[in-house]
């Protein structure tokens, strides 16, 4: 048991973290002996550290640690048969002064090249962690994200596995591979590393390659046929906190297809939300064992990445939310300006075809006044149903204001346009609801220039709307939904 008055002053000190982690890394701990005067020195504070460090388990085991209100500070380290003691004129301003000190009386050289290779794995791991972090939110995507986390488990910067496979979760279906990076077969594993020896290809290189798509995706192409179910080792690794390391082959037959020959890692993927993915990684060219150090820091890795991942869904949803209208789901005006002109531009440039049907609810004042809004708005919902039901992937539908919708159809001359339009006022009609609709097609005589086109389909609505309603007036053309 610790004095009282020592535990009070050991809660307050402070240990940086990389300190700490340096303590981890010993070769095994070493334990402590010391004397403390209530008096604060260095020499007490240093000792007060090493304290702290035994009760976190980094490195330090707690001996005969005492308390008094005279002398001076004592610390004595011992290992195995091996004793050192802080020599009286010494006083370390921090207990990091200490390592080389600890290493040196109480190490052989082997175990100090040991804790310097290590340092030298996690710096060099670490800051390349730091620079894929930057990557993956400059990527602004999830996939290129995720992309950039798997090469960072195969990179030689990183942690140095070869092979890295993602299965994600979409929504609440199943864990199916989505990325992959590194070799399909050993050739391919001889080639690539014969490359990185000749050309040195660094971290830049790497994040660039990424970033083009330009990597072997064969690997990728074998993993996006697999779908993981939840049960043996993916089962006990999502019952636990963190990754598992395996010295054995798969015995998933989804991991099998993989091929991996030997041992490997499964790390989960948690958010708020729960477990959104598992990677698989191994070292199956040419079977070397994965390290301590790299299992130890894959963590590190997973948590970063699912942070980057968790933000850039964040601007997904935010992007979305600021393009989309809430109502009808259609794309909102901004982002029908937008759209309109960047399909302009491709239009004038290749000189293709270009559409616009403009859409408006007949006597749609009247059902609010009569029906309520309420019954407005579900109106208006079953109209943005039927717009994206009738539309092509490229097609642009859009709440432009009110009740008037817009499509905006590339690639669509003004007989494709007369037909959509026909569609759709059918479609609307079986459900109750009365459309009037304009369009106008570039390049024809009813919309020479692109930007003629909202002028062009605003009167061709209109046309329709004094003609009865109920029906469509497409370059010129009336358009029944018969």
């Amino acid at each position: 048991m610790l004095p009282h008055s020592l535990e009070e002053t050991v809660r307050v000190v402070s240990i940086a973290p990389h300190v700490r982690k340096t303590f981890e890394l010993l070769p095994e701990p070493v334990r402590l002996d010391a004397h403390l005067p209530k008096e604060r020195t260095p020499r007490a504070h240093v000792a007060t550290q090493l304290v702290k460090l035994g009760l976190l388990g980094c490195g330090v085991r707690l001996g005969d640690v005492t308390v008094s209100g005279e002398g001076r500070a004592t610390i004595v380290l011992s290992r195995g048969g091996k004793s050192i003691s802080l020599a009286d004129d010494v006083e370390p301003a921090d207990v990091r002064a200490l390592v080389p000190w600890i290493l040196g009386g109480l190490f052989d050289a082997r175990d100090t090249a040991h804790v310097l290779e290590r340092l030298a794995f996690q710096s060099s791991a670490l800051a390349t962690l730091r620079t894929l972090t930057s990557a993956m939110l400059s990527a602004g995507d999830p996939d290129t994200a995720l992309t950039l986390f798997l090469a960072g488990v195969t990179s030689g910067h990183g942690l140095g596995l070869h092979r890295a496979v993602l299965f994600a979760r979409d929504a609440d279906g199943p864990l199916r591979g989505t990325h992959a990076v590194g070799p399909d077969d050993e050739a391919e594993a001889h080639r690539v590393w014969e490359a990185l020896e000749i050309e040195d290809v660094g971290l830049d290189r790497l994040v660039e390659d990424i970033a083009r798509g330009a990597y072997d995706r064969r690997l990728e192409t074998r993993a996006r046929g697999i779908v993981l179910p939840e049960s043996g080792e993916v089962s006990a690794l999502l019952a636990g906190d963190g990754p598992a390391r395996f010295t054995r082959p798969p015995e998933s037959p989804a991991l099998a297809l993989l091929g991996g020959r030997g041992g490997f890692v499964l790390a989960p993927l948690r958010t708020r939300d729960g477990v959104v993915g598992v990677v698989y990684a191994d070292n199956l060219f040419p079977g070397a064992r994965i390290s301590d150090d790299a299992f130890a820091t894959l963590p590190l890795y997973v948590g970063q990445t699912m942070l980057v991942w968790e933000n850039l869904a964040l601007f997904a949803r935010v992007d979305a939310l600021s393009r989309v209208d809430p109502l009808t789901g259609l794309a909102n005006r901004r982002e029908l300006d937008v759209r309109f002109e960047a399909e302009r531009s491709r239009a004038e440039r290749r000189g293709s075809s270009l559409s616009l049907l403009v859409l408006d609810v007949d006597h749609f004042k009247r059902v609010n006044d009569e029906r309520g809004h309420a019954e407005g708005d579900t109106l208006l919902r079953a109209l943005g149903e039927i717009l994206r039901g009738s539309s092509r992937p490229h097609d642009v539908a859009a709440r432009y204001g009110g009740d008037e919708l817009v499509l905006l159809l590339p690639d669509c001359g003004p007989e494709e346009a007369a037909a959509a339009a026909g569609r759709i006022g059918k479609l609307a009609k079986e459900k109750g609801i009365s459309l009037s609709i304009g369009g106008a097609s570039f390049p024809s005589g009813d919309a020479p220039q692109a930007t003629d086109l909202f002028r062009s389909a605003d009167a061709e609505l209109y046309r329709a709307k004094r003609s009865g309603r109920g029906l469509a007036f497409v370059a010129g053309a009336r358009v029944t939904y018969d």
